[in-house]
C-alpha cells in the first residue's frame, strides 16, 4: 500500500492555545483515536492484499518454460491475460515441476497452477476454477509404422481399448507419475501395475517422445498438441500417429488450481470473474488451436463449436 503524506489528515480537529486544559485533553483523545483508526485501516488493507505464487512446470505446449518459445504456451497466454486484468493482485511466477506443485499443495502452501486436469484425488487438496482450457484429449501416440499393432485393440470407431492394449507385452509404454490421466487410461495403468512393459517415470513429456524416436518405447498416452509440438521440436523424420481412446470425451477441460483453503477460493473467484468476461473465444483458445497440425486443428474447431464452455458468454 502506498502511503501519501497529508499534513492535515484531520482538518476538523484543531488545537487553540486559549482552550482550557480539559478541552485540550479531549482534543488529544480524539486525535489519538483518529490516528489509531488510520493505522488500523492501513493494516486491514495490507492484510487483504492478495498475493499469488504461480507455480509453472515446463509442460509444453501448455506452459513453455524454456527455449526460444518460452512464454508462448496457451496457459502462458491465459496467465498474462489474467495478470493484466488484476492489477490489484501481486503475482509471483516461479519455475516448478508437477511433483513440487502437488507437494506444496498437499502441505497447505498457498500456491496456484494455471493448467491442471481435475481428478478425484486432486480435489482433496486443490480448489479448481470453472473451465479455462479446451483441448483435444489424450490419444495413443506412436510411430505410423506401428499402427497395425493396434488393430486388435480398436473398436468399430477406431478407438483403442486401453485395458487390452496395456496387456500386450510386446508394446512398451511410459506412465508419467504426475500426469492427470482420464479414468479409462488410469484404470488400465493401475490394473497393469508391475508389468515390465509399463515403465513408471517422473520425467517430462519430452523424454517420452525421445524414447519413441529412439525405439525405446512403442507408444505414449499424450495430448494431440503434445504430439505435434514434440515432433517439431525433436526435428525427427519419424512420423507419428495419434489414435483416439475408447471411453473418454472428444475434448478435455483444463482448470486453474489453487491450494484448497479460503485463500484458494478467493483466487479462484477472481479467475472465474475474469474468464467469464473473456468472450465466446478467449485469446488462449487460439493459442491452443495453433499447436495442432492442420488436420487436428480442423477437428478442434468442429468440436469447439459443439462443446465450448464459453459459447454462452458475451
Amino acid at each position: 500500500m502506498t502511503m501519501h503524506e497529508n499534513k492535515n489528515a484531520f482538518p476538523a480537529i484543531r488545537t487553540v492555545r486559549s482552550q482550557p486544559a480539559g478541552q485540550r485533553r479531549n482534543v488529544r483523545r480524539v486525535q489519538a483515536i483518529a490516528a489509531w483508526l488510520s493505522v488500523a485501516a492501513c493494516g486491514t488493507a495490507q492484510a487483504t492484499e492478495l498475493t499469488i505464487s504461480w507455480q509453472m512446470p515446463d509442460f509444453p505446449p501448455a506452459i513453455i518454460g524454456s527455449g526460444p518459445h518460452k512464454g508462448t504456451g496457451y496457459a502462458d497466454v491465459f496467465l498474462r491475460y489474467f495478470i493484466e486484468r488484476t492489477p490489484d493482485i501481486k503475482h509471483a511466477i516461479e519455475p516448478s515441476s508437477m511433483s513440487r506443485v502437488f507437494g506444496l499443495m498437499r502441505q497447505g502452501e498457498l500456491v496456484c497452477e494455471p493448467s491442471l486436469i481435475k481428478t478425484a484425488e486432486r480435489e482433496q487438496y486443490v480448489d479448481f476454477s470453472d473451465p479455462v482450457e479446451f483441448v483435444l484429449p489424450h490419444h495413443v501416440v506412436l510411430p505410423v509404422r506401428l499402427l497395425p499393432k493396434l488393430a486388435p485393440y480398436r473398436n468399430a470407431k477406431g478407438e483403442v481399448d486401453m485395458s487390452k492394449l496395456v496387456r500386450d507385452a510386446s508394446l512398451t509404454t511410459v506412465r508419467q507419475e504426475k500426469r492427470g490421466y482420464p479414468p479409462p487410461v488410469l484404470s488400465a495403468f493401475e490394473a497393469a501395475a508391475g508389468q515390465k512393459n509399463i515403465i513408471v517415470s517422473s520425467d517430462d513429456g519430452q523424454a517420452a517422445f525421445r524414447q519413441i524416436a529412439t525405439g525405446w518405447i512403442s507408444y505414449v498416452v499424450a495430448y494431440a498438441n503434445e504430439a505435434n509440438w514434440y515432433a517439431r521440436q525433436l526435428e525427427t523424420p519419424l512420423k507419428l500417429a495419434y489414435v483416439p481412446i475408447a471411453g473418454i470425451p472428444e475434448y478435455t477441460i483444463g482448470y486453474v488450481g489453487c491450494t484448497k483453503s479460503p485463500w484458494g477460493k478467493k483466487v479462484i473467484q477472481r479467475v472465474n470473474e475474469v474468464v467469464a468476461k473473456a468472450g465466446k473465444r478467449p485469446p488462449w483458445v487460439d493459442a491452443e488451436a495453433g499447436f495442432l497440425d492442420p488436420e487436428a486443428a480442423k477437428r478442434f474447431e468442429v468440436i469447439y463449436a459443439r462443446h465450448s464452455p464459453f459459447r454462452h458468454q458475451k
